[in-house]
C-alpha cells in the first residue's frame, strides 16, 4: 500500500510542476515584460542618479570660479588705487609728475598754441 501512495504523490507533485511550468510558459511574454520594466526602472534610476552627481560636481566647479573671480577682482581694484600705483613706480623708480601736465592746442591754420 505504500507504493501505491507514493505513486499518487509523485504522481501529484508531478501534475502540479507541469501545471506550473505551463503557466510559466503561457505567461512567459508577461514574466519577459516585466523583467524589462524591471531593467529600464534600474537603468534610470542610474541615470538620474549620475546627472545628480554631475550637476553637484558643477556646482562646486562654478563657485570655486565665482571665487576665483572675486579674488582677483578684488586685488585688480586694490593694486590699482593711486596709493598702490605710486608705490610700485616708486620701485620700478618712476616718478609721479611735479607740475601739471600742459594741454596743447592746434588752430586750424595749423599753429600750435601751449597752454599752462
Amino acid at each position: 500500500m505504500t507504493e501505491v501512495q507514493d505513486k499518487k504523490t509523485t504522481t501529484t507533485t508531478t501534475t502540479k510542476r507541469t501545471k506550473w511550468v505551463e503557466w510559466v510558459f503561457i505567461n512567459l511574454p508577461f514574466v519577459c515584460y516585466l523583467a524589462f520594466l524591471g531593467i529600464v526602472y534600474i537603468y534610470n534610476a542610474h541615470t538620474a542618479e549620475r546627472s545628480l552627481r554631475k550637476i553637484d560636481r558643477l556646482k562646486k566647479e562654478v563657485m570655486d570660479d565665482k571665487w576665483q573671480y572675486m579674488n582677483l577682482k578684488q586685488e585688480l581694484m586694490y593694486g590699482s588705487t593711486q596709493s598702490q600705483l605710486a608705490k610700485n613706480l616708486e620701485e620700478k623708480q618712476i616718478l609721479p609728475l611735479a607740475k601739471l601736465p600742459r594741454k596743447i592746442v592746434v588752430d586750424k591754420e595749423g599753429k600750435k598754441d601751449k597752454k599752462d
